[in-house]
This record gives structure tokens, C-alpha cells and sequence, in this order.
């Protein structure tokens, strides 16, 4: 059985990762607080036969600050308890509506941490990285050789966390989260009775937290079949945002009125010169949310 760290187990992408891997492989789940776990015990079952360890990156960042560019030994000590892996799964990252809280500890974390994984990992590593790195107004759809054109700090934080020298995966994730509660359908499952906007202007083609996690399981499964390295991009079918939310009221039985609304151009989406999309046999938005 092969043996995978999920780094950010406890998160919105972590833990649905977590409950695709959970019967198929040895895990390591690591986390900021180790006590999170029992979030995923309660959602999913199964943390008892996988390790649990703490890893917070503000103390990779404290590291370098004092060493002046060695990560240190907080890092060092992390990989020792971990132990010897197969694969390595990145879903730690700071996340839109956190980002400028502080927003040096976001450069370090969506920004330089990437690398310093690469660095320890190689192509065990699997990184995952944001369609926010484009402005979405112009130059869509975007393939891998697209200029990068951010326009705020959490995109311009991705956009330097893309290392080449193991497995990038950039996409756009929606999914359900254990905590926190910030994600677009986290907020829509609180819209009861409510009279909501769906823009029919703004286009997305990203994938389920819980599609990244069968992603994650194909390439580690049949590794012959699939790049260790690299810049991929990995999408579904193209909806607008109205369809989102019209597609979460079917699937979770919200009862709330959306109206359409096209006075909020926006469009991200993404397209490949590469093989993996096609390889990966993503499939549609509409299937994914039923999948949830």
C-alpha cells in the first residue's frame, strides 16, 4: 500500500482529498492543530488508521527568518516524523478572504513554501495552484503558456508558488469545508428563504475539491500513465455563476429565489496544450455536484 502525506489535511481541499484516499492508501495527515482530525472523523471516518502530525507553515516562515534562508529544524524535525512517503499531497495555502490578514506570511505560504517543498519532495510532490492567477478579462481561455496577469495579492501569491520541478496542478476548486465556512457553497447553504444573485456574466470551468482528490488518486495509482512534473492545467466543462447556484439549489433542496444578473464580466477559464486533462476524463460540472 502506498504511503501519502496530505499537508492541510483539515482544510476545504484537504479533507476532501482525505475522504477519496482514506480506504486506498497509508496516510499522514498533517494539520495546524492535530486536534482538527476529529473533524475528520466525524465527516469521514477512518483517522485511526492513518498517523496524525502537526504542521503549521507560519513556523517554516519563523524558521527562515531566523536562520536567514535555511528553513531550520522545524522543517527538518516535520519530514523526520513523517517518515518515508510516496507521494505528497499540497493543500496548504492561504485562501482569498485570509490573504490580507498578513500578507507576508501569504507570500511565504502560497509563494515560497511550493518550492521549499519541491525542494525536500521532488516529483513525489503534487501542488495545486488557482485560476486567480489570471485577471479573467481578457486573453481566455487560458492555457499553461498564458501571461500571468493577477490582481490582488492571493493571485499574485499563487502565481510565484508554481514550481516546475514536481507535479502543478493548476485549477479552481469549490467544495464543502469541516471549518471555517467561507467557500461560495458554504455561503449558499446558509440562503435559505433568501433572494439571491447569480452573475451570468462570470465563467468558471474548475473542479470539485472531491474530483482533485480522484485526480490525486488516477496519477498515484497508475503513475506510468501520467506526468511527475510540470505546469498542468485541469478543468471541467464551462458554467457561469448563475448555473452554480442553480445547480447547488437542485442538488442540496435550498429553497431561495436567484435572479440573473450580467453586469459582472468575468472569465477565468482555463484550456491546456498538455495531455493530462484529456488523460484524467474530468468529468461535468453537473456530475460533480451530484458526486458532492
Amino acid at each position: 500500500m502506498k504511503r501519502v502525506l496530505i499537508l492541510g489535511a483539515s482544510g476545504m481541499l484537504g479533507s476532501a482529498v482525505y475522504d477519496v484516499l482514506k480506504d486506498k492508501y497509508e496516510l499522514v495527515l498533517s494539520m495546524r492543530d492535530p486536534k482538527h482530525a476529529e473533524l475528520l472523523e466525524k465527516a469521514y471516518g477512518g483517522t485511526d488508521k492513518h498517523k496524525v502530525v502537526a504542521f503549521d507553515a507560519k513556523a517554516v516562515y519563523e524558521n527562515y527568518l531566523e536562520k536567514q534562508g535555511d528553513p531550520g529544524e522545524y522543517l527538518k524535525k516535520f519530514v523526520e516524523e513523517v517518515g518515508d512517503v510516496d507521494y505528497v499531497i499540497n493543500a496548504v495555502g492561504v485562501t482569498i478572504p485570509f490573504s490580507m490578514d498578513d500578507p507576508i506570511l501569504t507570500f511565504f505560504t502560497n509563494g515560497a513554501l511550493p518550492h521549499v517543498l519541491a525542494g525536500v519532495y521532488g516529483e513525489k510532490l503534487i501542488h495545486v495552484t488557482t485560476d486567480c492567477v489570471y485577471n479573467g478579462q481578457e486573453g481566455f481561455p487560458y492555457d499553461e503558456e498564458s501571461p500571468k496577469t493577477p490582481v490582488d495579492i492571493y493571485g499574485l501569491s499563487k502565481s510565484l508558488g508554481e514550481p516546475e520541478n514536481c507535479l502543478t496542478i493548476r485549477t479552481s476548486i469549490i467544495g464543502r469545508e469541516l471549518k471555517g465556512f467561507t467557500s461560495l457553497l458554504e455561503w449558499f447553504l446558509k440562503q435559505e428563504g433568501e433572494d439571491l444573485t447569480g452573475f451570468s456574466d462570470h465563467h468558471w470551468n474548475g473542479i470539485t475539491t472531491k474530483q482533485f482528490g480522484v485526480v490525486c488518486d488516477k496519477i498515484m495509482s497508475e503513475p506510468e500513465k501520467y506526468p511527475t512534473k510540470g505546469l498542468y492545467h485541469v478543468f471541467s466543462n464551462s458554467v457561469t455563476k448563475y448555473e452554480m447556484l442553480l445547480k447547488f439549489k437542485e442538488k442540496f433542496g435550498v429553497e431561495c429565489n436567484i435572479a440573473s444578473d450580467d453586469s459582472k464580466f468575468l472569465n477565468r477559464t482555463m484550456s491546456t496544450k498538455k495531455e493530462l486533462n484529456d488523460l484524467l476524463d474530468i468529468p461535468t460540472f453537473s456530475e460533480m455536484v451530484d458526486d458532492l
